[in-house]
């Protein structure tokens, strides 16, 4: 089968085609969590992330103590995806927390009432 027969295969099943094989599809939160779940271990976990407020659970928070994992985002939106297996020793340090910030857009973690009353 040549490139072009395989870009068109892979276009029709809704497949990038990149040079000699076919990407990998978009993880999802549930690929994710069938490893680092369940949701619940997240969010349990003691504040981790460093920030001018002070350390943060992130998974506590988005979406604000929510228990409903439809209402999480993808894990993609702060995650970058490791490679499986992944490498000996891997640890996330991609990890970011931009996503808060479009709603604690002073760069704060405190309640919207701290500032806008």
């Amino acid at each position: 089968m040549n490139r072009l027969m395989l870009g068109s295969l892979a276009a029709a099943l809704g497949l990038a085609f990149s040079g000699p094989s076919l990407a990998a599809p978009a993880m999802k939160k549930a690929d994710c969590l069938q490893c680092h779940g369940p949701i619940e271990k997240l969010t349990a976990l003691p504040p981790m992330y460093e920030t001018d407020s002070g350390k943060i659970n992130p998974h506590k928070y988005v979406p604000h103590d929510s228990k409903d994992l439809a209402k999480f985002p993808e894990c993609t939106t702060c995650h970058t995806p490791h490679t499986m297996p992944p490498p000996k020793g891997f640890k996330d340090k991609s990890a970011n927390v931009e996503y808060c910030y479009s709603c604690h857009h002073n760069y704060t973690f405190q309640k919207c009432s701290g500032c806008h009353k």
